[in-house]
């Protein structure tokens, strides 16, 4: 789930479904303006059924977001963790954008948090980026046809072997794509009820849902 926007309207209507889940990856833009108790009510909501959460900020989340989520232990911004034996990594906020929002990152910047996370899980068999921007050209075209996804992390896919790459921001990308051998998967904008179940196995599956 990603872009909630501190909306919690969906969030016990999905309830058993985060209840089932192994793990919930929340990926960024939790917050409705910005600060940290409004991405906390979102979080605390989710944790009533599921306390198992993987996440990143996103580039609508202020600084207190991060150091919410890294207090919380759920932070795989620019680190990585291994959950029987899938390698976790992360990348929060976005690349620069017009509208100048709370967190956003230069392209270098982007690249070394990728390499720093994904230094820490690149033994894993499967590998797993959640990232609240997708990358150039997969799951990223506006509503206006412009690609806004971040090249840094396109360049990275295409150089370093991964399995799926769990990412929002631009909410009307919503799907899923296959890319260098990675499967893109933009859920979109919780805030409007989008999720995707993803199942990890021999393969992985991805579907889409709406609650």
């Amino acid at each position: 789930m990603a872009d909630f926007h501190g909306d919690l309207l969906h969030v016990d209507r999905a309830g058993e479904l985060i209840r089932d889940a192994d793990i919930v990856v929340l990926a960024g833009d939790l917050s409705g303006s910005g600060d940290r108790e409004s991405a906390e009510s979102v979080v605390r909501a989710v944790e009533k059924y599921n306390g198992n959460i993987l996440a990143v900020h996103g580039n609508c989340d202020g600084p207190g977001v991060h150091e919410m989520l890294s207090e919380r232990g759920y932070s795989v911004h620019s680190r990585g963790v291994i959950v029987d034996g899938i390698g976790f990594f992360g990348l929060g906020g976005s690349r620069r954008t017009p509208m100048h929002t709370f967190t956003e990152y230069s392209e270098e910047q982007i690249a070394e948090f990728l390499r720093l996370g994904y230094s820490m899980v690149e033994k894993s068999a499967t590998r797993v980026l959640v990232s609240h921007t997708p990358p150039k050209k997969y799951r990223d075209r506006t509503f206006f046809g412009l690609s806004a996804g971040s090249p840094a992390l396109r360049e990275f896919m295409e150089s370093n072997p991964f399995d799926l790459c769990l990412c929002g921001h631009i909410h009307e990308a919503y799907g899923a794509d296959r890319s260098c051998g990675v499967l893109v998967v933009n859920s979109g904008s919780f805030r409007k009820g989008r999720y995707f179940s993803v199942e990890i196995g021999d393969g992985i599956k991805a579907e889409s849902g709406r609650v």
